[in-house]
């Protein structure tokens, strides 16, 4: 049996224990009620402030565009050595840059994949308007369209290079949100506008972002894609054209060897 102690303790704790219940309850009730009782602003300032830490915390917090981790290699990263005297934004390699206003201003950029464009697209263009060019000249095709012939030529070749060479749209960091749609991404501590877009490839934000084509070496975006647009349609009438002048030449020479 249970000495008069023991029950009068028994008797203590189960009277107390309701007691403690009530109190944990009003706790938990109460940080449930801490955690939502916010309004939309807050929450958003509150979202800002965490976001600010994050910044500062992060190595990329006075970079000043969206970039993401410095030092990363790119596609092509073996032969990142070639531009080490050039600053980078990302993985893209900057060629020429001024100052306006304190502010980075991008001329010329080239994209992670700069080395395919270099010895891959522009000698095979390169050789084939030179080599049908001078095919047409040995042919004797008449100068007006060898004239032709070479000015496309110099158009495509023109429009490549303004493709990969134009900075394709890299957003500037901006670590407050300047719209209500635009999107935090982490991989930069960064807003951005919804259309732009991470590229893991450039390591950086590209505004308006459509795709990464290795045959210009970049990505392209909102401000290289008429050049891009550009260099495809000369492209197409470039390769129509020598098809045409090839076959037409063709069946000239047998209509005028039957004769």
């Amino acid at each position: 049996m249970a000495t008069v102690d023991e029950m009068t303790m028994m008797e203590l704790s189960g009277g107390l224990s309701p007691l403690n219940d009530s109190i944990n309850m009003s706790e938990y009730s109460h940080h449930r009620i801490s955690n939502n009782d916010y309004s939309s602003d807050e929450k958003e300032t509150l979202d800002d402030d965490e976001r600010d830490i994050e910044l500062e915390e992060s190595g990329m917090f006075f970079s000043e565009f969206a970039e993401g981790q410095p030092g990363k290699k790119g596609p092509c990263g073996a032969a990142d050595w070639v531009c080490c005297c050039c600053s980078r934004v990302g993985n893209m390699h900057v060629i020429l840059e001024t100052m306006r206003e304190g502010k980075r201003k991008i001329l010329c950029v080239m994209g992670p994949f700069w080395p395919c464009t270099i010895l891959i697209t522009y000698p095979i263009f390169t050789l084939v308007g030179l080599g049908l060019g001078h095919t047409f000249w040995v042919v004797g095709y008449p100068l007006p369209l060898l004239i032709v012939w070479y000015v496309v030529v110099g158009f495509v070749l023109s429009c490549l290079g303004l493709t990969a060479c134009c900075d394709p749209g890299i957003l500037r960091r901006q670590s407050k949100r300047m719209h209500s749609d635009w999107i935090w991404t982490k991989q930069t501590s960064s807003f951005r506008p919804r259309k732009a877009v991470y590229c893991r490839d450039c390591n950086c934000v590209i505004e308006e972002y459509d795709h990464v084509c290795p045959w210009t070496g970049t990505a392209i975006g909102k401000r290289n894609m008429c050049f891009f647009q550009a260099f495809v349609s000369s492209c197409a009438i470039m390769f129509v054209f020598a098809i045409v002048v090839v076959v037409a030449g063709s069946l000239f020479t047998a209509h005028h060897h039957t004769k």
